[in-house]
């Protein structure tokens, strides 16, 4: 059966009925570019109203807490321009994350260098560790892995689909390798790294993410 609504209609209905579910009504968007093409919004209704004047030519991806409600409306316009969306961690929303999350399965104690993004994740076995970051490479599109087996969790993680695991290490062009291979999970032995290039390696694996790499390799 066809319906006769519109998306129009359909947003002013889901709009109406989430205020009237939400005590404290719809909050007044709080947005935050993270980095170039990046915008995210800490609300809990994503309507068509909420996107103005925020939504321009030049956002690739919209961030949104993993509970928020979003049109249908919304959800065309996005489709229309191309714009991806995430759903993320309400915490994380309207924070400025520059750095991407750290598994640390390191047995011997990191530098506090390693610990400048708050998500380090401290897991104490390897194998426990590459699942963890398989999983966050996969909604985060960039993980790094502290280990002093870097082969060994690459060549685990990189038997799942999707995942494009590489060791990176302080005194090689680490960068170069990422670009070329696209990689979305990066393996450190954090006793190869000075503690004055973790800040540079954390913010440009960050802004790399999402590189595509090669056809065969995906």
């Amino acid at each position: 059966m066809q319906s006769n609504f519109s998306s129009q209609d359909i947003e002013r209905i889901v709009r109406m009925v989430v205020e009237r579910l939400m005590r404290d009504g719809a909050s007044s968007p709080q947005a935050a570019t993270e980095s170039v093409g990046e915008l995210r919004l800490d609300v809990k209704l994503v309507t068509v109203e909420t996107l103005k004047n925020t939504l321009n030519e030049s956002i690739t991806v919209l961030c949104v807490p993993t509970k928020a409600v979003v049109t249908p409306a919304v959800k065309d316009e996005l489709k229309q321009r191309g714009v991806e969306l995430r759903r993320i961690d309400q915490t994380d929303c309207g924070q400025k994350q520059q750095t991407p999350a750290v598994v640390n399965a390191a047995k011997l104690s990191i530098s506090g260098a390693w610990q400048s993004t708050a998500r380090t994740d401290q897991v104490g076995n390897l194998s426990q560790a590459v699942e963890r970051a398989i999983a966050t490479a996969k909604s985060d599109q960039m993980v790094v892995l502290l280990s002093e087996q870097p082969e060994l969790a690459v060549a685990a993680a990189n038997r799942t689909n999707g995942v494009r695991a590489m060791v990176a290490c302080g005194s090689h062009n680490w960068q170069a390798a990422v670009k070329s291979l696209g990689a979305n999970l990066v393996v450190c032995n954090p006793g190869q790294w000075q503690d004055s290039d973790v800040p540079r390696l954390l913010a440009t694996l960050w802004n790399l993410r999402g590189t595509a790499g090669p056809n065969w390799i995906k």
